[in-house]
């Protein structure tokens, strides 16, 4: 993969400019100030990175970063991603567009993604090095990386990773069937099943009891409104018998119409209610035996409504059968457990031996390895340097298997070795500026930002040859202060910075070579120094 060019719109204190990048070597000098770590920010934009609104410049709401980015032979990974997000490359060219500000958002060729796919697309593909970020290091995925590279373990790696997570998986699931095997709360579900059951309530149930209940609570005024009522028919029936008699009477000596039938149909009326009621009233004479448990079993089963937050006998044995599921369940996971548990002991079994032959291919890789970064060590300087690679054994299996790799390194001639915290900052750039170079990768796009900053003289052209070196597989761009690394660019940027009228603005220019010479004796101690334009003027030539 190679970076063709990037373009910058309100982008920090760049307002607008278009970037061309070499397919090799590109160096980027400028003035302290100059703008030129903006390079940083730009590359962690286009490998998916979180953009801050700090990255807004001042001249809009918005700012913009794309970058137009060639695939090549080796980007099948890529193009695997982009066919899975049927996202089709136009001539083997991709166009990544980020905009922020008010609204982010992320295009790739012109298809609205996630900066989360970005970053799985691109992450591992465009590397930042610098003396600040040197940290990486000290991070054991990347130490292990660097082995693993180096011994050729992907295929053998990516079998161990995917029966490794089957593990994590069913650890997992394990933990979770165990937090769920609650003896206490399977006891307790038998418990409520068994009070359910006990009870053995039927649909409707509360509704008879409550009629009960009600009956018993109110039996003292049923009867006494009852005999009243009874009562008081027997006394109308006896007043409207003696109206039907007068009624008779009268329609013998006068015409008054039907009233007589009418009379006479009321008493009729009225002696029927009453033979009617005193047959339904003459229950409250029953004697009743079993009050107590009525209201018992009243009180039982409202106690149970409340327990289980329902309101009838059919919702009670809803949850009835509800409980019974729940404990049917709670009672296959110890079986699903010790079936877990015996996938478990095969899958770890499995996964040791995968890991045993990673070790194997890694142990063998640690001494041509170590003697890689030592041969660089030695170019950048490091006179006498000693380093090693241990491939510690871990009593458990990790991401990586068994291994964790650990750097060691002796820079004071004597035969302890350290850790390699102990380094300061420039050998850290030294050794960082070795793995990045050794790492046997092609195609990946790296930014070293200023990392030869801690290495001068001699020491600094080794390492720039180096970075010329390996940017025949590798596009190297490098942030630098010296011009026995900006001589060697295929393609030297410039960053100036002008202000004007009170606002700062950074330019970017690709100079030609008398612009390239005057930048080279700028960087040596004076642009106008004919000393040093002449010695520009050499290194140039002998590049």
């Amino acid at each position: 993969m190679k970076i063709l060019n990037i373009f910058l719109r309100n982008f920090l204190i760049i307002k607008k400019s278009n970037i061309e990048l070499s397919s090799g070597l590109t160096t980027v000098t400028g003035e302290t100030g100059s703008g030129k770590s903006l390079f940083v920010s730009a590359f962690k934009a286009l490998r998916g990175e979180r953009i801050t609104k700090s990255l807004i410049g001042k001249w809009g709401k918005n700012g913009e970063i794309c970058a137009e980015i060639a695939l090549e032979a080796g980007d099948d990974e890529i193009r695997k991603a982009l066919a899975g997000n049927d996202i089709e490359p136009e001539s083997d060219r991709i166009l990544v567009r980020r905009l922020f500000g008010e609204k982010n958002s992320v295009y790739l060729n012109d298809i609205p993604v996630s900066s989360a796919f970005i970053a799985s697309l691109l992450g591992d593909t465009i590397e930042i090095g610098s003396q600040f970020e040197n940290r990486e290091l000290f991070k054991k995925e990347y130490r292990m990386k660097i082995v693993d590279l180096k011994a050729g373990t992907n295929t053998l790696l990516t079998e161990y990773k995917e029966i490794y997570h089957k593990i994590l998986a069913l650890r997992k699931t394990i933990e979770e069937l165990k937090a769920k095997d609650d003896i206490g709360k399977r006891d307790y579900l038998e418990y409520q099943i068994n009070e359910i059951e006990k009870l053995e309530t039927y649909e409707n149930e509360e509704s008879e009891l409550l009629s009960k209940v009600k009956f018993i609570e109110n039996r003292a005024k049923i009867m006494k409104y009852s005999s009243d009522f009874l009562n008081s028919l027997s006394s109308a029936l006896d007043f409207l018998n003696s109206a039907d008699s007068n009624a008779a009477d009268l329609s013998e000596l006068d015409e008054i119409g039907d009233i007589p039938e009418r009379v006479s149909a009321a008493a009729i009326e009225l002696d029927d209610i009453a033979k009617t009621a005193s047959s339904l009233f003459s229950k409250y004479d029953e004697p009743i035996d079993n009050i107590d448990e009525i209201q018992s079993r009243f009180d039982k089963i409202s106690s149970l409504f409340i327990k289980h937050g329902v309101s009838t006998s059919a919702d009670l044995l809803k949850k009835l059968e509800s409980l019974n599921e729940e404990l049917f369940e709670m009672n296959k996971i110890p079986h699903k457990i010790s079936e877990s548990e015996k996938e478990l002991v095969s899958l770890t079994e499995k996964a040791s031996g995968v890991a045993e032959n990673l070790r194997k291919k890694r142990l063998k890789a640690l001494k041509p390895l170590e003697e890689n970064i030592l041969n660089y060590l030695l170019k950048f300087g490091m006179k006498g340097v000693k380093f090693s690679i241990l491939l510690n054994k871990l009593g458990e299996l990790g991401e990586n298997g068994f291994d964790e790799a650990v750097f060691e390194i002796n820079t004071i001639g004597t035969e302890k070795m350290a850790d390699i915290t102990s380094l300061s900052g420039g050998e850290l750039s030294r050794l960082l500026l070795s793995v990045k170079l050794i790492d046997g990768e092609e195609g990946k796009v790296i930014l070293f930002d200023e990392i030869d900053s801690s290495i001068g003289g001699e020491t600094a052209r080794s390492a720039a040859l180096e970075m010329k070196e390996n940017s025949r597989k590798n596009q190297i761009i490098v942030i630098t202060h010296f011009p026995q690394t900006a001589s060697l660019a295929n393609r030297h940027i410039v960053v100036k910075k002008s202000i004007s009228e009170g606002d700062v603005e950074t330019e970017i220019v690709l100079p030609d070579r008398a612009g390239r010479v005057k930048e080279l004796a700028r960087m040596m101690g004076k642009s106008d120094s004919a000393d040093f334009i002449a010695a520009a003027e050499k290194m140039i030539s002998e590049n």
